[in-house]
């Protein structure tokens, strides 16, 4: 007969849990990680769990059961992953950042020899192959380092601003001698102006509310002229600046939340996965510099949060920054506010210090008052018809295919007329699911856990948003929508799925088993997130001319035509063509472009016509423009952006064949307009004759 063994015990803690097999020793073996809460010991009868469904499987059951009693642990990290504990005499602080540095560096190794594919044979599969290859050799070595307890806190801030540096540079790459992103080119534009003029708020028909927000542009103006650099190579310093401040503010601020430096290591990487992360919050545009400047404003109240003193420093030091947001990008300045007057609202409820209160209150009022009076009292700034349009129109789409009166758009478009690879296809669904599965359990843990905490409660509620946006993906005008809030909304994400994570697997529960689990999860969110951002057919890397492709179609013959029209036909003169062109004569050429938005004036069916007619005419004389820039590559292919010229001309994102050739060709037999240039591809029009009425 065997002998049962007891152990003595010190009085438990309430929610203490303890280990079935050091109660009860020779009985039946139970898993060492398997723990039982106290309350368990004492149900009746202790030994059948309780069944969460009848029809479930026998893991899943216990599953669910074990997070359940997971929920109870008040704290899951110990005093060694806080950045609290001492380190000893001896230790490496910088432990296995120079291995992963290295790691890093052969990651962008394999990166760049994909951009080297990408331009010899695009459209080989070993693009992508190598272009993913490349990029989880830079992610999942330091992802699965963060995980770990064993890191110092030191250690973990340079692993996150390296791996945030190593990311830049696979953006930096794909044009490391001049600026190749649409909206790059739009910013740039207004950061001339202001260095040539001296002069704020120029205009800037590509973007008119651009110049009304010159935050990024005032920073680099100002390293262009104290370094003599010029704007390309000073905006590269200040995008890395600011991506270095977003990984230190974005640390910091979960550090305050959590008082855990594993756990804001955690969150500060699973921010990195978010879609616009890798390359478009890396270009030079001005969410760009605003996220990183408002991440850094809701550190320094976190800090002020949890200190509970009264730092007057951290009030004025905040306010300035919202100062410096607002002037920057208005959705950055509006999401701020928004998130503020939440806070506030919420900490109304919680039994938070009075001061505490009636600052976030002050702050949170100063936002609202600021962005309204820079919105309404600046003369001149169309923020609002130029937003309210916008969401305007997403909105309208999207009532109208609810209703039934317009189809949705379809999803996993690569190309025109093709579709996305099943591979890619499955990393996209399952990097949006696991976000959206994840976010419902995490915020089971947050409301468990961290519900008497204002901040932690109003990134909550925050994330509830992911899924409302992901319903405008399936329309054409509002799909920006959904991919654009992905770099705000994953700030609560982030520390959302991290309480879930951190829960689930504590350190003294961590095994290989389930590191390797959240590894895998969050590889899939970051190559998932990634192919969503590069748009179709991987546009964002380097390769042969598309058309319409944005960074595909800026290329030699286009700049030659831009730099010619400036030599030979002057500054500022009114020019109608194609999206891409718009950009690059704008720029390089220094033309002013006529636009729907700046001028209320829709040219394409000046393009799109047959035959040069009447209603052309009236056309180019209200928009009075003067010259004709037509790009004969757009008779050669669908659009890969879905439109031509503007984004609600004729048939924008169903067209079904390419423009006629005829139609773009049309203007050589009219008398009265002059062909002044041809390149082969590219033609430039005198139309003055008839657009605006003079004769030159």
């Amino acid at each position: 007969m065997v002998q049962h063994q007891f152990r003595r015990f010190p009085p438990f803690q309430d929610n203490q849990e303890v280990q079935v097999h050091d109660l009860l020793t020779n009985q039946a073996s139970v898993p060492e990680q398997d723990t039982v809460p106290l309350a368990a010991l004492h149900a009746s009868p202790p030994a059948v769990p309780h069944k969460v469904g009848g029809n479930l499987s026998t893991a899943v059951q216990r599953m669910i059961s074990t997070g359940l009693a997971r929920l109870q642990d008040p704290q899951p990290e110990g005093l060694s992953t806080r950045g609290l504990k001492t380190v000893k005499a001896g230790t490496n602080l910088l432990g296995m950042f120079p291995i992963l540095t290295l790691t890093n560096a052969f990651g962008l190794l394999i990166v760049s020899f994909s951009y080297y594919l990408s331009i010899l044979t695009f459209g080989n599969g070993a693009l992508e192959l190598f272009f993913l290859l490349g990029l989880l050799f830079i992610f999942v070595p330091n992802l699965a380092r963060l995980l770990s307890p064993a890191p110092s806190r030191v250690e973990r801030i340079c692993l996150l601003c390296g791996l945030g540096m190593s990311l830049y540079l696979v953006r930096f790459m794909t044009s490391p001698l001049r600026f190749a992103e649409y909206d790059e080119f739009l910013n740039w534009r207004t950061a001339d102006d202001i260095l040539r003029t001296g002069h704020l708020f120029s205009e800037n028909s590509m973007l008119p509310v651009g110049p009304y927000y010159p935050g990024l542009q005032i920073v680099t103006n100002a390293v262009s002229t104290i370094s003599g650099l010029d704007t390309f190579h000073a905006a590269i310093i200040v995008i890395s600046a600011a991506r270095l401040l977003m990984m230190l503010s974005l640390f910091l601020l979960y550090e305050q939340l959590t008082n855990s430096s594993r756990m804001a290591g955690i969150a500060t990487i699973i921010y990195m996965v978010n879609p616009h992360f890798l390359f478009f919050d890396s270009i030079f545009s001005y969410e760009s510099l605003a996220l990183p400047l408002a991440t850094f404003m809701f550190s320094i109240l976190a800090r002020y949060q949890t200190t509970h003193k009264d730092y007057r420093w951290a009030i004025f030091m905040a306010c300035f920054v919202l100062l410096a947001v607002t002037i920057t990008h208005h959705m950055t300045d509006y999401v701020c506010d928004g998130l503020l007057i939440l806070w506030a609202v919420i900490s109304l409820f919680q039994a938070s210090s009075r001061n505490i209160r009636s600052n976030l209150v002050t702050i949170a009022l100063f936002g609202v008052l600021l962005s309204l009076a820079y919105a309404f009292l600046l003369q001149g700034n169309p923020v609002r018809q130029y937003l309210s349009g916008y969401f305007g129109a997403a909105l309208n789409e999207l009532g109208h295919i609810i209703a039934g009166t317009s189809t949705a758009r379809p999803l996993f478009i690569s190309s025109p007329g093709g579709q996305t690879p099943l591979w890619d296809r499955l990393l996209i669904a399952a990097s949006v699911a696991t976000v959206a599965l994840g976010l419902p359990f995490g915020l089971l843990s947050l409301w468990q856990q961290h519900r008497h905490d204002a901040l932690s409660v109003m990134l909550g509620i925050a994330s509830f948003a992911y899924p409302i946006t992901q319903v405008f993906r399936f329309t054409d005008f509002g799909s920006d929508i959904t991919d654009r809030s992905a770099a705000f909304l994953f700030l609560p994400i982030a520390y959302v799925l991290t309480i879930l994570i951190t829960h689930f697997w504590p350190t003294r529960k961590l095994s290989w088993q389930a590191t390797s689990l959240v590894t895998a999860a969050l590889a899939v969110v970051f190559l998932g997130g990634v192919i969503l951002d590069s748009g179709p057919g991987f546009r964002v890397l380097p390769g042969p001319y598309e058309v319409v492709a944005d960074e595909r179609s800026i290329e030699p013959e286009g700049i030659q035509a831009a730099i010619w029209s400036l030599a030979y036909l002057g500054p500022e003169q009114r020019v109608a063509t194609d999206r891409i062109n718009q950009i690059v004569m704008s720029t390089f050429g220094d033309q002013n472009m006529v636009t729907s938005q700046a001028d209320h004036v829709d040219i394409s069916p000046v393009f799109f016509s047959s035959q040069f007619d009447s209603d052309d005419v009236a056309i180019l004389q209200s928009g009075r423009v003067r010259y004709l820039v037509v790009d004969l590559r757009l008779s050669t292919s669908l659009p890969l952006q879905g439109f031509y010229y503007e984004n609600f001309e004729s048939g924008a994102y169903h067209h079904t064949s390419p423009m006629s050739r005829v139609a773009l060709t049309k203007f050589n037999t009219i008398p009265q307009i002059n062909r002044l240039f041809d390149s082969g591809n590219i033609v430039i029009y005198d139309v003055g004759a008839i657009g605006d009425g003079s004769s030159h």
